[in-house]
């Protein structure tokens, strides 16, 4: 039964995450990533500790020595700031390459949770998550290809061109969002081991990364920009962004952690490895993006992939 209750949050992570990636993507068309990072966080502070209020168990503190309390706050800013430094190496790839392209290359967070789980937490890598994670890793690289039309235009163009400076600088921007957004639910994970509790570490994290933010803003005015004044016809995408935050970042990740508690954070992480094909059917759905026939291909390779990680 728990296990059950491990993959029906780790669902709704997968759907809120999917989501939330179609309104960051479109309140980035209006908005300065540096400045909707600040406000995110800013609301995401608020809504995490209001549900630490709620959910959460601040008496974890007091079964905690010195050393344990040391170790619980460094955990907790390494996994707030590495999610943020993440977030921003996301956004800087989505100014270079586009959306389809740059989301599936941050599931390569897989490639870098595994050793990391196995040598922090002893956790197995079996067979079957490792086969099933790599038919699901295969099917978001497929929803990524480009269209006959465009790999023809490409064809018109010179070497040059098809290897831009952009293209690689957007992919190593990619990959640096996968490894970081590793390195933050490691982190978490560890948090949540430390403490018992995941509602209070979830606002630590995520409030030491906005005090981080506003001191860097301090130097940077840009992360300033989503309270200026003349913002404020943008309000409406800088909120709709602070609202998909508190229920992917505040919300979902801790829903995720809490999976991960129940059926470790290999088999979790590898099953939300899912969530762009979630994205690609909203898509399809709200935004009204082209039906693809190779979606059907990516489909079936993820249903025997999942089917691999949870039966065999």
């Amino acid at each position: 039964m728990s296990e059950i209750i491990g993959f029906i949050l780790t669902i709704d992570a997968i759907f809120t995450w999917a989501i939330a990636s179609l309104v960051y993507k479109w309140g980035l068309g209006r908005t300065q990533p540096k400045a909707n990072i600040f406000f995110r966080l800013c609301c995401v502070s608020l809504s995490t500790f209001i549900i630490a209020l709620f959910f959460g168990n601040i008496l974890f503190l007091s079964n905690l020595d010195s050393t344990g309390i040391m170790l619980f706050l460094l955990t907790s800013i390494i996994s707030g700031l590495s999610v943020t430094i993440g977030d921003l190496f996301y956004y800087k790839s989505l100014k270079k390459i586009d959306a389809s392209r740059a989301y599936p290359l941050t599931q390569l967070s897989l490639i870098f949770v595994y050793p990391f789980s196995f040598i922090i937490f002893q956790e197995v890598v079996t067979p079957s998550i490792l086969l099933g994670g790599l038919l699901i890793l295969s099917s978001v690289f497929i929803l990524s290809t480009k269209d006959k039309a465009e790999k023809a235009s490409n064809l018109k163009r010179s070497l040059k061109d098809r290897i831009s400076e952009d293209l690689i600088i957007g992919v190593l921007f990619a990959i640096a969002t996968a490894f970081f957004w590793a390195i933050s639910y490691v982190s978490f994970n560890q948090v949540r081991e430390l403490t018992g509790d995941i509602f209070y570490a979830n606002f630590i994290r995520i409030f030491f990364a906005t005090i981080t933010i506003a001191i860097l803003g301090l130097f940077q005015k840009d992360y300033y920009y989503g309270f200026r004044k003349e913002n404020r016809k943008y309000i409406k995408y800088f909120l709709s962004i602070g609202i998909a935050g508190c229920l992917s970042l505040g919300l979902a990740d801790a829903l995720f952690i809490k999976a991960a508690e129940i059926n470790t954070l290999v088999l979790t992480s590898t099953i939300t490895a899912n969530t762009p094909m979630v994205q690609q059917i909203f898509s399809i759905i709200f935004l009204k993006e082209k039906f693809r026939k190779r979606f059907l291909l990516a489909v079936g390779l993820i249903i025997v992939g999942n089917y691999i990680i949870i039966f065999l």
